[in-house]
């Protein structure tokens, strides 16, 4: 009897001690906004759109300053989910469709399972788009315990339907659901919606487990039920001073995603856990000034809009904020790819298999060294233009639409009337409330200027003789120079020119071939009451027929040529050099059976 009560002890000891070392693991609320400008949030310097809530977590946490995603959607997240650059899962350029049987392949192990398999409860709320035509494709067969919100691109703020062209067909009806089933008692404006699901699930939350939350918002996205810009009415109020009508709209979206990034915080400090939790704020990709769905964002000083290679659509906002963590603005490259590696590592975890991501947890948390230093930036075959950054340089190669490679968003600038006074705005927002009230630490307006102006870009654009690449010729730049992309430097620096268009060839030979999408009229939601169910089975067989990957979008030079050869003969040196030195005296001894000494 005794030896039993001594056993019970032990194990109540033990799950007492393993409950413990959970709970010192953090909780990860990983906030995505859907296509936010980098000239929209009010750290980077905006005067026009207040987002005080965003500002304080920036200020109070690690500004990503040179943070990267891909350009679109789809590949966007389908990097931060996995780890890896999206050209070799089939998931680069435009994204999924509703009515395209594709998504990240399943045998990717995605971040939520990392995080399952460290004992973590797994939730997404929001936007998911990264594969919903087969059931095996869905969130909670990929990670996640529990999905609330749409699977595919976009939806209606306020029906909360879809409408698609797919092929020649319009196809509509509800994208809402609750892990496997549809959800049609809704009301109320989206944003408001998943924010108060994403309330509930920390108010429910089992304190013995580390929670991982994951909330992809639509906001600022443009709607999906071709009524595009649909705030909530009292956020549009709040943006009466801006003049143009539909930048207003859109300002009042970005109102009220701040508006629910307080509300988090809030709650989480209600939970008794903002103390130990790792708050992540990041866009998907830039704005989608002009073109199909034009939201009235700002990039600017920034080039090029969402879905181009330019740093406007793949330089993008990034913080992360701890309690534990010093406020500083990092300057080292970031990539989407390497959160799956730095918040496991964050976990207590470790990845082992090969990924693109990097650990930067160390850098982040304990200023160790910046171990980043080149990212692939997209990659596009079907578009046939690809770009690439390493160190102070940036290339772009192939032929890419001129109205979509300007400053756009400098025009919806203009004010009727005064702006709010920004150091009211971010002192008595809900995020600055909670952190004085939870955490005694009140906003220091000085050093919060300080962080806004090493965070803003001051560069003046001329939009005068752009460099635009073309088949035979490229375009590069010292990004950290010349952010905005204005002084190409092709003609100038050949060395630079063949080095990294050699880079960006490998990379482009790695990549697997992406289909021209194709739209399977299975998808048709009123074959199923007008809600938009998967519409593959899991078992049907892939078209796996190999695809040749298509010529790289440049000309080979004869410099090139050159540089490549050159570089082979002298590694092939190096290689020989080092095999004798390692051979020694028996390979002197091998020789003289050649020749006569």
């Amino acid at each position: 009897m005794l030896n039993e009560l001594v056993f019970v002890l032990s194990l109540c000891i033990l799950t007492n001690s393993e409950e413990r070392e959970d709970n010192q693991k953090p909780n990860i609320v990983f906030i995505v906004a859907d296509d936010l400008g980098w000239n929209d949030v009010s750290f980077h310097g905006s005067d026009q759109i207040m987002t005080p809530n965003i500002d304080v977590l920036a200020y109070e946490g690690v500004i990503l300053n040179q943070y990267y995603t891909d350009t679109q959607g789809t590949p966007s997240m389908s990097a931060l989910f996995t780890g890896k650059y999206p050209m070799r899962l089939g998931t680069q350029g435009v994204s999924i469709s509703a009515c395209e049987d594709r998504g990240i392949p399943v045998s990717e192990r995605l971040l939520p399972a990392y995080l399952q398999e460290l004992g973590y409860s797994t939730h997404l709320v929001g936007k998911w788009n990264v594969g919903k035509s087969r059931e095996h494709y869905l969130p909670t067969f990929r990670g996640f315990d529990t999905f609330y919100g749409f699977l595919d691109g976009s939806v209606d703020y306020y029906t909360y339907n879809l409408i698609e062209t797919c092929g020649d067909k319009e196809f509509f009806g509800l994208n809402f659901f609750s892990n496997l089933d549809p959800v049609e008692n809704l009301s109320g404006h989206l944003t408001e919606i998943l924010t108060d699901e994403a309330v509930q699930i920390i108010r429910d939350h089992n304190v013995s487990s580390p929670l991982y939350l994951h909330i992809s918002q639509a906001s600022p996205h443009a709607g999906g039920g071709l009524v595009n810009l649909q705030p909530p009415a009292e956020s549009i109020a709040a943006n009466a001073h801006i003049a143009h009508s539909a930048r207003r709209l859109y300002a009042g979206q970005v109102t009220s995603l701040d508006k629910s990034v307080g509300q988090i915080v809030a709650v989480l400090a209600e939970k008794d856990i903002l103390q130990n939790t790792i708050i992540v704020f990041v866009s998907d990709n830039g704005a989608d000034s002009v073109g199909h769905s034009q939201n009235f964002g700002s990039n600017v000083p920034l080039r090029g809009v969402k879905g181009t290679p330019w740093e406007g659509a793949a330089r993008s906002i990034g913080l992360i904020w701890q309690s534990t963590i010093s406020p500083k603005v990092y300057d080292g490259l970031f990539h989407v790819t390497d959160w799956l590696p730095t918040l496991v590592s964050a976990a207590g975890g470790q990845v082992t298999e090969v990924i693109d991501g990097i650990n930067h947890w160390d850098a982040i948390y304990n200023d160790g060294d910046t171990k980043r230093n080149d990212l692939l930036i997209t990659l596009d075959e079907l578009q046939g233009w690809a770009a690439f950054r390493e160190g102070d340089f940036k290339i772009i190669v192939g032929d890419i639409f001129k109205n979509l490679s300007n400053y756009n968003g400098k025009e919806f600038d203009a004010t009727r009337s005064d702006v709010p006074i920004y150091e009211n705005a971010i002192l008595e927002c809900d995020t600055a409330r909670v952190l004085r009230e939870t955490l005694d630490l009140i906003i220091d307006v000085d050093s919060a200027y300080i962080k806004r102006n090493e965070s803003m870009n001051y560069a003046t654009f001329l939009g005068e003789n752009l460099c635009f690449p073309t088949k035979e010729k490229g375009c590069l730049f010292n990004i950290t120079a010349d952010p905005i992309e204005q002084h190409d430097l092709w003609d100038s620096s050949p060395e630079v020119v063949r080095y990294m268009a050699l880079r960006l060839r490998t990379l482009w030979a790695e990549a697997k071939p992406r289909r021209q999408p194709v739209s399977d009229i299975r998808a048709d939601p009123s074959k199923n009451n007008y809600i938009w169910f998967s519409f593959v089975q899991n078992d049907e067989e892939i078209n796996e027929t190999s695809l040749a990957m298509p010529v790289f979008p440049l000309q080979v030079s004869l410099g090139e040529v050159k540089y490549l050869v050159d570089l082979n003969l002298n590694t092939l040196k190096d290689k020989m050099d080092e095999y004798i030195t390692k051979m020694g005296d028996s390979f002197v001894k091998s020789v003289k059976g050649l020749f006569s000494f």
